[in-house]
């Protein structure tokens, strides 16, 4: 399995300036060894489609720490929400995600059990 997002169905939106709020919670959550985690300025919201069947697509919204576009690690966001099989209520909630990120409040999301796809 390929633990990288699909790029063909890979839609990001503007990088969101990571608060305070927010920054304290993801330093608190980064392992010890993980330095690249406190050089993130912005988080970067995207959805991401997969293909379940011709032209039937699921979709998930993804939450990465970056520095504006470079994200650290595409094998592990912050957030990955269950999967939506409309693209509109990925968007929906994609725009959810992005005030709370302007709001600063990111951190008090409940972050879903993943379940990884066959």
């Amino acid at each position: 399995m390929n633990n990288y997002p699909n790029l063909r169905e890979f839609y990001e939106k503007v990088p969101i300036l990571i608060g305070e709020n927010d920054r304290a919670a993801l330093k608190n959550n980064a392992q010890e060894d993980d330095t690249s985690l406190e050089s993130s300025t912005h988080w970067l919201i995207a959805m991401e489609g997969s293909e379940k069947q011709r032209n039937v697509y699921h979709w998930k919204v993804l939450i990465y720490p970056s520095q504006t576009k470079m994200i650290h690690c595409y094998k592990s966001p912050y957030y990955a929400s269950q999967h939506f099989t409309s693209i509109y209520e990925a968007i929906e909630y994609s725009n959810e995600l992005s005030q709370k990120a302007r709001e600063d409040q990111l951190s008090t999301i409940e972050k879903p059990v993943l379940q990884r796809e066959a």
